[in-house]
């Protein structure tokens, strides 16, 4: 009998497979998100999460919106030349969609010292003054970080479209939610009240030169505020939405801090707000 049953269930797989050609990817994608699953189970962090700020420096912080792919294919290998560390906020239901970051590929930045952080689940147009919705987008976000072993920051909010209702704010203090980022600035939440963290944000767009972005870093030396790069896209086209910004002038930002290290100092997101004790 238990034979029997076995030889029906191969059966039904193989009729499924043959039926629905879309149930050999999903089938495919869901035993291969196990195996991550298992590999960050046993992956503690104490290694790649554990990182010395140098106050004596102006930290640098690059956060990619979205979880877009290119930041794998693009960011990705030129910042590990140097040991730097990025972050990417990543929206859940994105994940694994066309030209957006897998899992697997989020777990690989995880496990060498990224951030990944809480851009909603959906990231949804027109929410500002539907807080409750809002809300529960990140409560969302945050309950698949977590389940799929991301748990670092899944309580540090990037917030959608760069804004947020302050009705927000208390409700996510209630819930554990540590901070907020949004187009122009850092929100530290604790107990009761909530802070604005120094720091200067600036949105690397397509048409925005590698010698302006230079300046602004300058400009910041010996200053009390950190600086946050947002990026989205790494790519030399643009569709119109000025989200793209090359591998070049990418390339050429990172050579620039690299040879200025004595003065800068590149940080993952959460390290840089631990800066704060």
């Amino acid at each position: 009998m238990k034979k029997l049953c076995c030889t029906f269930v191969m059966a039904a797989i193989c009729f499924a497979l043959l039926m629905y050609p879309g149930t050999y990817p999903r089938l495919r994608d869901g035993l291969n998100d196990i195996v991550v699953m298992l590999r960050l189970c046993n992956y503690s962090g104490s290694d790649t999460h554990s990182f010395f700020v140098d106050k004596s420096k102006t930290q640098v912080v690059f956060m990619f919106d979205d979880g877009w792919s290119s930041v794998y294919s693009e960011a990705y290998p030129l910042l590990k030349q140097y040991g730097y560390k990025g972050s990417v906020a990543v929206i859940p239901g994105m994940v694994r969609e066309r030209e957006y970051m897998s899992y697997e590929q989020l777990a690989q930045l995880y496990m060498e010292g990224w951030d990944i952080l809480n851009h909603s689940y959906s990231h949804q147009e027109g929410m500002y003054d539907r807080c409750d919705e809002m809300f529960f987008e990140y409560l969302r976000a945050r309950e698949w970080l977590n389940s799929h072993f991301l748990k670092k920051g899944m309580n540090m909010i990037i917030t959608p479209l760069g804004e947020c209702n302050p009705y927000l704010i208390p409700l996510l203090i209630k819930r554990g939610f540590e901070n907020i980022r949004t187009s122009d600035n850092v929100i530290l939440l604790r107990r009761n009240e909530s802070a604005y963290f120094p720091v200067k944000i600036l949105h690397l767009l397509t048409d925005v030169s590698a010698e302006t972005v230079q300046a602004e870093l300058m400009s910041c030396l010996g200053g009390e505020s950190a600086v946050l790069f947002n990026l989205h896209k790494i790519d030399d086209t643009d569709n119109g939405t000025q989200m793209s910004y090359s591998r070049q002038k990418l390339d050429s930002l990172i050579e620039f801090l690299h040879t200025n290290e004595d003065q800068f100092q590149v940080v993952p997101y959460s390290c840089l707000l631990d800066k704060r004790a």
